[in-house]
């Protein structure tokens, strides 16, 4: 992201005809938060800047379904504010369900993907140098500045 901005909706894009084409998800919840650090640790709570987790979105059954390549995008119930700065974590949390909804996955060179196959509740996850692809979607801060600022910016 190249600056600050009120992230609103979070996309995934579905990994071409691989897996199924749509995954259901119990009690899906979505938490964003920031990171000092761009690699992470296997517990996931030292990952966050303390205090930034936020839950910005829960359904009792959550559907990602997309046809090959396609977009998945959730709007966030809580937009969330993103600085500008540190990195975003993104945390899917889900309780059972069916398929799984497989995304585009890029290969990052260090440990920026933290999953958890055992438990909801464990403290440690398994790290990975892969993550899948998002989008974000949201309103871009502007710096506020007088226009006679900006006309001084470009007189000669």
């Amino acid at each position: 992201m190249s600056g600050a901005m009120t992230i609103s909706q979070i996309s995934w894009q579905r990994g071409g005809s691989s897996g199924a084409a749509s995954g259901n998800y119990n009690n899906f919840k979505l938490y964003v938060g920031l990171a000092s650090v761009s690699e992470l640790t296997d517990t996931y709570a030292d990952n966050y800047i303390p205090g930034t987790r936020t839950l910005v979105y829960q359904t009792a059954s959550q559907v990602m379904s997309a046809g090959t390549d396609e977009w998945v995008t959730i709007t966030l119930d809580t937009p969330f504010w993103y600085n500008g700065v540190d990195n975003v974590i993104v945390e899917l949390e889900w309780v059972g369900g069916a398929n799984m909804f497989y995304t585009y996955m890029w290969e990052t060179g260090a440990n920026r993907g933290l999953m958890n196959k055992t438990s909801v509740g464990a403290p440690t996850g398994t790290l990975s140098t892969k993550m899948s692809e998002l989008m974000f979607d949201g309103d871009m801060a502007l710096e506020q500045h007088t226009f006679g600022y900006i006309k001084a910016l470009w007189s000669f």
